[in-house]
């Protein structure tokens, strides 16, 4: 859930304030019919319906639900991205408080009724819509990026391929939580004894897993001999120019530019 730097807009539309102010107000209207009633709900046609615009004036700056949905998971995640920029820059702190911050801050974030409802929604969608699942590979990818490179310093001991596998099952503790902490569900209220279980848990074993215990369990380092590629929905194309988007903390050509991390475009749907 981790992503993008900068808010983008259809090229052009920033120039003037009152173009800024409406792209704003179709996106926070997006993504509030996403939340409520979920993206197949989410027209252009209804977005204008309850922006008491004309649908022109959505279709200007979106051509297909694709772009507008690109835009909302933008917005969404841009304040993911500056709260993890706080953490990794945050002074005093060792790879591993860092890591606990990071683990409490997803994890108190699955308690808001925008992430509980918006990312279940988004993993049931991608099972069937090619565009949503780029989209949700994309986002997941980018967290477990900050994650990777805070569990090499943790756990030197690990190869590439083990650490990004680590994240993988970092990323998918936590958010397999939404169902039982996140928002209204039984065990909101026991948060923080969940995330102190979670934080525990999970700290300690990037800390401790040995490459001598992953052997103990099944995985043999010998079979990974070919050069490691993470598994990814992307295309090489996609997957390299993501990966050039900067990590949270670390200055941006794109955000130089006015460009912000893009989920794939669809192909003319």
């Amino acid at each position: 859930m981790i992503g993008a730097n900068r808010l983008r807009t259809r090229t052009g539309s920033g120039i003037y304030q009152t173009g800024r102010e409406r792209v704003m107000q179709i996106l926070e209207t997006a993504l509030e019919i996403i939340v409520e009633s979920g993206y197949q709900a989410m027209t252009l046609r209804e977005v204008a319906r309850r922006c008491s615009i004309q649908v022109g004036a959505v279709s200007y700056y979106y051509k297909s639900r694709s772009d507008l949905l690109q835009d909302v998971l933008n917005m969404v995640l841009v304040p993911y991205a500056d709260n993890i920029s706080a953490i990794v820059a945050e002074p005093g702190l060792s790879a591993e408080q860092k890591l606990e911050r990071f683990i409490r801050l997803l994890l108190e974030d699955i308690q808001t009724k925008r992430t509980t409802r918006l990312f279940p929604h988004l993993w049931m969608l991608a099972n069937h819509d090619p565009f949503v699942a780029k989209a949700v590979d994309s986002i997941y990818i980018l967290e477990r990026r900050t994650l990777t490179r805070l569990i090499a310093e943790i756990n030197p001991s690990l190869k590439d391929r083990e650490r990004e596998a680590l994240a993988v099952y970092v990323t998918a503790s936590v958010a397999g939580s939404t169902m039982f902490v996140g928002f209204e569900k039984p065990w909101a209220r026991e948060l923080p004894l969940y995330s102190a279980i979670a934080c525990q848990g999970l700290v300690e074993l990037v800390k401790t897993v040995t490459p001598e215990q992953l052997r103990a369990y099944g995985w043999r380092r010998e079979d990974a001999k070919r050069r490691w590629k993470t598994p990814t929905l992307l295309s090489e194309d996609e997957y390299r120019a993501l990966l050039e988007e900067p990590e949270p903390g670390q200055a941006s050509p794109s955000v130089r530019r006015g460009g912000a991390v893009k989920t794939p475009k669809s192909s003319g749907r």
